[in-house]
């Protein structure tokens, strides 16, 4: 069962003369619906994107790599991460499943083709206590996710008003990432 949609098409337009500088050519769609729950798995560290923000040629992209100012919440499909190695085996991961019982957006910015998105995942002790490591070593490293034929799209919450970036392709929405301070301005993604 799919998360219930609300039409958000002028914000998703905003959204889009901001971040490009140029006017939105059609609002988007979500061709899919969201997921009814995702699993909070970690917290983002960076969104890798390649855009033609800015450009006259259209044609012209450029990668940018926004490091996260603030706090933010990844959340994914069960079974959505895979071993780097061994691609048909889920990553297994730890943290909370959570319900998007709100309306969601039913219109979105496309952002950027998605080059990576930085996590770092939470673990879990041996009580089964989940907690965010800290540090340079194994437990602490950061992951990086790629999805070929990917994007990066960006919303608003119709009820909270609470700017948030999503993962997608054709099969689907697969990542959120929420919170802070995060927004989409003229420079890019901030927060």
């Amino acid at each position: 069962m799919k998360a219930d949609v609300v039409p958000t098409r002028t914000e998703a337009e905003k959204t889009f003369r901001v971040f490009y500088d140029r006017p939105a050519r059609r609002a988007r769609e979500l061709p899919f619906g969201w997921p009814r729950e995702m699993q909070e798995i970690g917290e983002g560290k960076a969104e890798i994107y390649r855009s033609n923000k800015w450009q006259k040629d259209l044609s012209d992209f450029e990668d940018y790599k926004h490091v996260a100012e603030g706090t933010r919440t990844v959340y994914a499909t069960p079974g959505f991460l895979r071993e780097w190695k061994t691609p048909t085996h889920p990553l297994e991961v730890f943290g909370p499943m959570v319900a998007f019982d709100e309306p969601m957006p039913k219109h979105f910015t496309q952002l950027a083709p998605l080059l990576g998105v930085q996590i770092r995942l939470y673990a879990e002790d041996d009580a089964g206590r989940v907690y965010l490591p800290k540090g340079d070593g194994e437990k602490g490293r950061l992951f990086e996710v790629t999805v070929a034929r990917a994007y990066l799209g960006g919303a608003k919450h119709p009820e909270t008003d609470e700017t948030f970036l999503f993962v997608y392709d054709s099969r689907g929405v697969h990542m959120l990432l929420t919170g802070g301070s995060l927004t989409i301005e003229k420079d890019g993604i901030a927060g």
